[in-house]
């Protein structure tokens, strides 16, 4: 019993923003490294992006740019779908989209221009 309790209290102490995968830092929003994050538009279907770093004193955080290619094996006859990096990593800020609940926007820290606009592949509905 004494061990359930403690249990008890170590999940209710925990914050939630842990299981968060974004965390709104005032104007920018930081995402959890790791996460993979698809295009909001179908024009843009044909590749997805992952954060790879946490977030820097700038507020910056790095994304690599990936697409899915279906290779077929001749030997053994099988197609399977491999990510291949598509593009160098570069960095962003992450904001909210005003006019999209749910969406993120990609901007450029270089020219404040919107890069893209995303949504986390795991929250994606398809």
């Amino acid at each position: 019993m004494p061990l359930y309790l403690l249990c008890l209290a170590i999940v209710l102490g925990l914050p939630w923003s842990a299981f968060a995968r974004s965390i709104d830092k005032g104007d920018t929003v930081e995402v959890k490294k790791g996460t993979q994050l698809c295009p909001h538009s179908e024009l843009d279907a044909g590749h997805f992006w992952r954060v790879t770093s946490h977030v820097r004193l700038n507020h910056t955080q790095t994304v690599a740019t990936f697409t899915h290619e279906k290779t077929y094996d001749a030997q053994s006859g099988d197609t399977r779908t491999e990510e291949r990096l598509s593009q160098k990593s570069f960095a962003v800020f992450f904001k909210r989209d005003p006019q999209h609940a749910g969406l993120l926007l990609m901007v450029s820290p270089e020219n404040g221009r919107v890069e893209a606009i995303v949504e986390d592949c795991g929250k994606k509905k398809n």
